[in-house]
């Protein structure tokens, strides 16, 4: 189980994590995340390289590990950030990621999982996608729940990620 601490929101910004995974703060209690898997850190890196291409074409901003401030008082700390034309300024995000991607680690809950991708959708967050490299699936969160996909998409800029890319050497 994960361990929880109640604490305030500045008090929580001024805590270092130098040997742990930023927690998640949610409404007052820190909220421990997954210690990430070799496998995580590879798909983190090869979505960097997977998104490139569409970088030569679109302003767009990479980021991995990024705290975000959805509410007053509701931090995530975002596996994969695609930002549009700027990078948030300062120390977290206070605007919504045109993507929001996580990753599943072996010891993520349903219901923790579930709930982080709604606040990004809540926040306005336009694609929500969770990536599975245990049973190798590809999601799309959005109002309707979890839809699996064998890729995932932005129409609007012809893009795609492939499961068979995602996957390849995991």
């Amino acid at each position: 189980m994960l361990a929880k601490t109640q604490i305030g929101v500045e008090e929580y910004l001024a805590l270092a994590f130098p040997d742990r995974p930023e927690p998640d703060y949610v409404h007052g209690e820190v909220v421990e995340r997954s210690l990430p898997t070799p496998i995580h850190a590879q798909i983190q890196v090869l979505l960097g390289v997977l998104f490139a291409p569409l970088l030569k074409r679109v302003r767009l901003v990479l980021m991995s590990e990024l705290r975000v401030r959805i509410e007053p008082d509701l931090f995530r700390v975002v596996d994969f950030a695609v930002y549009r034309d700027a990078r948030p300024e300062g120390r977290y995000g206070t605007s919504p990621a045109y993507v929001a991607i996580e990753i599943v680690s072996p010891d993520d809950s349903y219901n923790n999982l579930t709930q982080r991708l709604e606040d990004y959708r809540r926040w306005g967050v336009p694609h929500v996608w969770l990536i599975d490299p245990w049973l190798k699936r590809l999601y799309e969160y959005t109002d309707a729940g979890l839809l699996q996909h064998p890729s995932l998409r932005l129409p609007e800029f012809d893009f795609e990620l492939a499961s068979e890319d995602v996957f390849r050497d995991v």
